[in-house]
């Protein structure tokens, strides 16, 4: 049995919130009593003075969070002695995340209570870019509503939000609403302004996907590096999940599913080994015929005996660049790791292999392209460059957003509507049906100003400035400065989407 007296506060689950006086009083279940006793101590009415499952909120009056039904509550006494007295109140439960808050059953909230330590835990949020925003940020206030809607408070801002996500099951996470309806106000200490935008000219990387990756290897040899039987493979890369030709290097792991095998040119074979020598002519040949022809030809010949090609000898020119060229990674590591021969074998060889003067002595590193660039080029770029200030102030913004605003005056009504509208029941909410039956009828679309004044400018330009051919007929469908009639003509067709604003709306 639960040792209760040593508790300050105890589980309880609520079980009917709608209290007849409307003072946020809840009835709930105390969990860690003997509910059968306290049944029977006294006979009772619900909701009456001497209801012993009545509580009180712990919290103002001013201040309304009743719990759902079958929810989890914190129930506290005046006196443990005296549970049954009514001096008995609540607070508000826990939830195990809170995207659970719609409703949570008290077997579910008590997840992260020793009580519920065997619940299984709600992942964490931190860091999930769908619902960044949904929740408040560490260090901001907030007031949440059961549904998408909340007030957030920061130290120079409030948001008023509704719809600030998508709707959601249960089992869900919520994902973040950018049409959300908000009011936001703000209090800003600087103002950023912005100059024309000028024509310059920058410098950027050219940089792009990796197309080929040839790997040279040693197969067998023997001690004194000689006697080698290697070879050469020639990869197609992806271009899906593409390695940037800036960020390869020599021993970057790429995956086996994002290269294909496409040639192999097999050195040292039907028993005819290579010299060192050898083996590095024959490396050096095969990446300049790649990178000057895309082909392989002319690399074996009758005397050739002991190099053969398998797979395509002709690629591509369109698919060639950029190229990466090295050493084949886990041989060479397995090579210098395993003796000091190992090691200068290798290096030996690889200091003979180069594709640019920019990279002598590596035997490793990027083709960019068939003019040899060992690192990605820049590329002059014409863009608009708008320079950008900042400047001291101390303003104040307010801010309102939906996808339809309507401005509401009491005191107002549209032209030609019979009477005012009707905002009689509204008093806690105005619906969607009284919005569409009542509201959107009787107001009319907002003026956006400065597209109002380029049109009443071009008729002003034009009668300032129109002539007639003689007295008596039309004007001059083009005035002196070059009005013209038709553009107005054109500009008035418009003007219901241009100039007015359908979706902000005022009576």
């Amino acid at each position: 049995m639960e040792d209760t007296n040593r508790k300050i506060l105890y589980r309880g689950q609520c079980i009917d919130n709608d209290d007849p006086l409307r003072l946020g009083r809840i009835r709930a279940i105390p969990k860690t009593d003997n509910i059968t006793n306290i049944e029977k101590a006294d006979e009772y009415v619900e909701w009456s003075y001497n209801d012993p499952f009545v509580y009180l909120p712990l919290l103002p009056f001013f201040i309304n969070t009743p719990p759902r039904e079958d929810e989890y509550v914190h129930l506290l006494y005046s006196d443990i002695d005296k549970k049954q007295s009514n001096d008995r109140f609540y607070i508000g439960g826990v939830y195990s995340s809170p995207t659970r808050v719609n409703k949570e059953t008290y077997d579910s909230s008590v997840s992260n209570l020793d009580f519920g330590s065997r619940n299984k835990k709600f992942k964490d949020l931190k860091g999930i870019k769908e619902i960044k925003g949904v929740f408040a940020e560490p260090g901001d206030i907030s007031l949440y509503g059961r549904g998408n809607c909340d007030i957030i408070i920061q130290d120079n801002t409030v948001v008023i939000r509704a719809g600030k996500n998508k709707n959601f099951n249960r089992v869900e996470l919520p994902v973040k609403n950018n049409k959300r309806a908000f009011l936001q106000l703000s209090k800003f200490d600087q103002k950023t302004s912005y100059s024309e935008p000028e024509q310059k000219y920058v410098f950027k990387f050219d940089d792009s996907n990796l197309k080929k990756l040839i790997e040279y290897d040693i197969i067998s040899s023997d001690d004194s590096g000689n006697n080698i039987v290697g070879a050469i493979y020639i990869y197609n890369l992806s271009q899906k999940n593409g390695v940037k030709a800036s960020k390869m290097s020599f021993s970057r792991k790429i995956e086996s599913i994002d290269k294909s095998l496409s040639t192999i040119v097999n050195c040292g074979i039907n028993g005819q080994p290579m010299s060192m020598k050898e083996f590095t002519n024959v490396v050096k040949e095969t990446l300049n015929n790649l990178i000057d022809k895309s082909s392989l030809s002319g690399l074996v010949n009758e005397d050739t005996t002991n190099i053969s090609i398998v797979g395509p000898s002709r690629f591509d020119a369109g698919n060639m660049f950029p190229l990466y060229y090295r050493f084949e990674p886990t041989t060479y590591n397995n090579l210098t790791k395993s003796s000091t021969s190992g090691k200068i074998k290798v290096n030996s060889l690889m200091s003979l292999i180069e594709t640019t003067p920019s990279q002598p002595n590596k035997g490793y590193g990027l083709v960019f392209s068939k003019k040899r660039e060992s690192s990605v080029p820049y590329k002059p770029t014409k863009e608009k460059i708008t320079s950008q200030k900042t400047e001291k102030i101390d303003k104040s913004v307010g801010i309102i957003g939906g996808d339809e605003i309507y401005l509401l005056s009491h005191q107002t009504q549209k032209p030609n509507t019979p009477k005012k509208i009707d905002l009689e029941g509204t008093l806690y909410k105005i619906d969607e049906n009284r919005i569409a039956d009542e509201i959107e009828p009787k107001t009319s679309s907002m003026v956006r100003g400065e597209e109002l004044f380029e049109i009443i400018g071009l008729i002003v330009k034009y009668l300032a400035t129109h002539t007639h051919a003689f007295p008596g007929l039309p004007p001059v469908p083009i005035s002196h400065d070059g009005t013209n009639v038709s553009d107005i003509l054109k500009e008035l067709l418009i003007a219901s989407e241009k100039v007015l604003n359908q979706k902000i709306r005022i009576n």
